[in-house]
């Protein structure tokens, strides 16, 4: 077929004599033909004829054709441009439509030259070249413009058919401070070596064959990898000072097969690295270094490579771990911040095994484990075991670091996720994480390595738990503010007889919210508001003693911490520990505090504590004369239980308060007092015991009954409590009652010989509506005559008064 048009239904290479691809018509192309031959469609190509595939194009009939036809190279000038780069074509002026690329290193004659703008024709139509696209030779060999015989066409072409291949790979880089350099080819260096220069754009191409084609992606800094970009297209950045570490080529097209792809960069802190192809990765991912040159080189397929491919990619490192997970046993291994371990199960850590992979530096990972009733272990490294398999001992704690060359290039973090506190923050380089002092399991863990001085994967803020301590300061007599001690150390003094005036205490390190509170007893002032967290509670300046305190805890840390104290006090010495709000010291004695301890405690891990034996004062017992005024009681020989009743209560509170009790009456006087009355009169001064003494009586006016009986409470589920419901049942009040009966009841027998009634429980109003251990005592028969002759004696009812006295001692030395 002789001269038509054809229109381009793809992209699609333009190939001159030689077969060398010299450019490439775009999409929807059309062009003046001079011929088509066995497949190819020829055309003017400055001169001479180039061609393109037939299966790229459709033909167009002359009416449908868009261009305006221009002579045949007829106003070709004595100019010529050479392209560096893929070069666009553009159709017009306007620049908004390409129908053309010229390829790398082509020369071309100009038909016009209009400033910025010159001027080709290509398939007798025009085309327009930005000047600053191209290099233009001046002056130019003359060209022939005229036309090859079509005959002379058909043997160029079945000459060039057989033409043996051999394909070039161009590229040039954009280099820091230089800018582009000139295109280079076939294994030349693009780049800089020595300078310390960045890559920071790239573009290749591939010429001298058909249907061979490049793409290539690169690592940009802060972008990561970049799209694929093909046949000379720019890869990189330019004028945002951003550094190339990485690159990726490969082959296109059908030829493709035929040919391997090998390249190898300069990288920086490396030089060159080892040759990789075809689309492996040459330079680095994740260690910042910039790439300052590279090499490429087009081989026959299966070929020999042009150096070394050995280890072509140090690549980052990963951290491999594995736990041993109670009822779990080894779990798999998982790497570079997952998570190993169990969340929300309540599953103890008990062992890890940690190590370093493809790792491109020397060096080790080394740790430790913080272990349940063992403490810290000795490091160990490179995958061996941590912790304990077997005791079922949980990992509370770890350390880990890395050693040698490794650790001048990475940190590493780690976290984990502990018993009550889920996720801590994250550590790194050997520093603790988890807790100590706390009896808390490790429930999993991640560990991740950052770049040297990288961002940490997330806050780092207490990745390490320990015991709180508790500090404190005592104001003492003449010293004044002495050093702040802690956890259990002495405040104040011994063997000095100088009073404690004021303390602050306070906590530290406490990974739980709250607060320490306390309260001071002072000289004249009694208890004074609680304050905390180091606010003082005392006098400074009075020379007033302290005598007691009390300390608490609040908010969270009270839910796994008991705080205990206990002080020195003044003709005692020490006192038992008290703990979590209870007294310490005396009141009511005017004994001075002279020192003082205060520990934490892990909840419920303590000693048990009595307030008896931390605080001292007066114990305090409530009597309870039976009747009163208009209620006489029983009434026999003319004598009323009342009278009796009162007299022989007021002495045993002339005993008890000559050994230093604190005695209340319900009555002192004949008057009547309702029942209910005496219980809450008892349970608004909070005594320590409640004695109600009657006198028996069967309710006939003379009796053979005799002896004496005492009485606590026995349940009755029918009557229950009316205004002491908390207490009226409380298994160690009812305890406490039954032990302080029997005591009395045994010393009355002992000291009077009466006939022995016993100790019972009984369903009385005083017994069940009191709220302390409380008993009644029946001190004789009013009604039998013998027992009455004695009740009514001042000397028997001292000597019953002195048995129950007695019996109250007794008691006390027990609670």
């Amino acid at each position: 077929m002789n001269e038509g048009y054809v229109e381009t239904i793809e992209r699609t290479d333009i190939f001159n004599k030689e077969q060398k691809v010299v450019g490439e018509f775009n999409l929807a192309t059309q062009i003046q033909i001079s011929t088509i031959h066995d497949g190819k469609v020829y055309f003017q190509w400055d001169g001479e004829l180039a061609y393109i595939e037939e299966k790229s194009t459709k033909m167009v009939n002359s009416e449908d054709i868009t261009f305006t036809l221009v002579a045949a190279e007829t106003g070709v000038t004595s100019e010529k441009i050479v392209t560096h780069f893929l070069t666009e074509v553009y159709s017009d002026e306007s620049l908004e439509t390409t129908i053309l690329k010229l390829a790398p290193e082509v020369e071309y004659s100009v038909t016009n030259m209009a400033g910025e703008y010159y001027s080709i024709t290509v398939g007798n139509r025009e085309g327009i070249i930005k000047s600053g696209d191209v290099e233009l030779l001046s002056p130019s060999i003359e060209q022939d413009n005229t036309l090859l015989e079509k005959s002379s066409i058909l043997q160029e072409s079945l000459t060039t058919q057989v033409a043996i291949e051999k394909p070039s790979i161009n590229y040039a880089t954009h280099i820091q401070d230089i800018g582009w350099q000139n295109q280079v080819s076939d294994g030349e260096i693009s780049g800089t070596e020595g300078k310390a220069k960045r890559l920071e754009s790239i573009k290749i191409s591939v010429t001298n064959v058909q249907d061979l084609g490049v793409k290539y992606s690169t690592h940009v800094q802060d972008q990561g990898w970049l799209d694929y970009v093909s046949d000379g297209v720019e890869s990189g950045t330019t004028g945002m000072s951003k550094q190339q570490e990485a690159i990726k080529i490969e082959l296109t097209g059908t030829k493709a097969v035929n040919y391997d792809i090998y390249y190898r960069v300069h990288a920086q802190d490396y030089g060159w690295m080892e040759w990789v192809k075809n689309g492996e990765l040459a330079g680095t991912t994740g260690k910042a270094k910039r790439l300052e040159a590279i090499e490429i080189v087009l081989v026959n397929k299966g070929g020999e490579a042009p150096g070394s491919t050995e280890t072509p990619l140090p690549t980052k490192p990963s951290v491999v771990y594995s736990s041993h997970v109670e009822t779990y046993g080894w779990l798999d291994y998982v790497a570079d911040g997952e998570l190993s371990g169990t969340e929300g199960q309540a599953k103890r850590l008990e062992a890890i095994k940690i190590n370093l992979k493809d790792a491109p530096y020397s060096g080790e990972i080394t740790y430790s484990t913080h272990i349940q009733n063992d403490g810290w272990l000795n490091n160990v490294a490179n995958n061996e075991i941590s912790g304990t398999v077997g005791p079922g001992k949980r990992m509370e704690a770890i350390k880990i670091g890395l050693t040698g060359e490794i650790a001048n290039y990475y940190d590493i973090y780690y976290r984990v996720h502990s018993q009550n506190f889920g996720w801590l923050g994250w550590a790194k380089n050997g520093e603790p994480a988890g807790t100590e002092g706390l009896s808390l399991r490790i429930e999993a863990m991640e560990i991740l390595l950052v770049e040297k001085g990288g961002t940490a994967p997330g806050t780092t803020e207490k990745p390490f738990l320990t015991k709180p301590s508790v500090v404190y300061s005592t104001h003492v007599e003449t010293y004044g503010w002495l050093n702040n001690v802690a956890d259990g150390a002495m405040g104040g003094t011994e063997g000095q007889g100088k009073r404690l005036e004021a303390i602050k205490i306070n906590l530290k390190n406490s990974p739980y919210s709250g607060a320490i509170t306390y309260s001071t007893h002072v000289q004249y002032d009694g208890w004074l508001n609680n304050v905390s967290n180091g606010e003082i509670s005392g006098t400074v300046g009075p020379g007033k003693r302290l005598e007691a305190i009390k300390v608490n805890l609040t908010g969270d840390i009270a839910a796994y911490f008991d705080v205990y104290y206990r002080v020195h006090v003044e003709s005692y010495g020490w006192l038992g520990w008290a703990k979590n709000g209870m007294k310490a010291g005396s009141e009511g004695l005017s004994k001075r505090l002279e020192a003082i301890e205060i520990k934490l405690v892990p909840k419920g891990q303590g000693e048990s504590v009595s307030e008896r034996s931390a605080f001292k004062r007066p114990y305090i017992v409530f009597l309870d004369p039976g009747h009163g005024g208009s209620d006489p009681g029983a009434v026999a020989g003319g004598i009323k239980e009342s009278h009796l009743n009162l007299a022989v209560a007021q002495k045993v509170q002339s005993l008890l308060l000559s050994r230093g009790y604190t005695v209340y009456m319900s009555r002192t006087g004949d008057t009547n007092v309702e029942l209910i009355d005496r219980s809450k009169m008892a349970n608004s001064l909070n005594p320590d015991i409640f004695v109600s003494i009657h006198t028996n009586s069967t309710g006939s006016s003379s009796t053979t009954a005799t002896g004496i009986e005492d009485f606590y409470y026995q349940i009755d589920p029918s009557n229950p409590s009316k205004i002491n419901a908390d207490m009226a049942t409380n298994p160690d009040r009812i305890a406490k009652s039954m032990k302080l009966a029997s005591l009395i009841q045994e010393k009355v027998i002992a000291y009077t010989n009466a006939v022995n009634r016993g100790a019972d429980g009984a369903d009385f109003s005083v017994l069940r509506e009191t709220a302390v251990p409380a008993t009644l005592i029946e001190i004789g028969f009013i009604n039998n005559a013998s027992d009455r002759q004695k009740l009514i004696t001042d000397s028997y009812q001292n000597i019953l008064a002195q048995a129950i006295a007695d019996g109250i001692d007794q008691y006390f030395r027990i609670y």
